[in-house]
């Protein structure tokens, strides 16, 4: 694991976008908050690049698990999704769906999702 501990307004948070962590299982989810524990810091910025191809396959139940384990320790995850990111159908209802949650949410500009994350 290899985010950087930034702050904006105030707020810290862990930067993934430029590392090469994976969130190819539920292990990685499992190191990806133990290094929020590691920083104290519950906020995190992710991108299409820290995403394996199981998360955006909903049959695989990755994505979902992700957002039920960052919910359930109270983390504050922005993901970072081009609007040309090629997205199934389902996964754009399950992006719309996030659209209002207090955890989990996605931007395809790195300035609102940072502004999201640390107001």
């Amino acid at each position: 694991m290899d985010g950087v501990l930034k702050a904006l307004n105030g707020n810290h948070f862990i930067d993934f976008t430029e590392s090469d962590t994976k969130i190819n299982s539920e292990g990685a989810l499992n190191d990806i908050l133990s290094l929020c524990y590691y920083h104290n810091s519950n906020i995190i910025l992710l991108d299409q690049n820290n995403l394996s191809s199981d998360f955006f396959n909903l049959r695989t139940g990755l994505a979902g698990a992700a957002m039920q384990k960052f919910a359930n320790y109270q983390a504050k995850v922005a993901i970072l999704l081009p609007p040309k990111a090629e997205k199934s159908e389902r996964f754009k209802e399950l992006m719309f769906e996030m659209s209002g949650s207090n955890h989990f949410r996605f931007y395809d500009h790195r300035e609102a999702a940072e502004t999201w994350l640390t107001t």
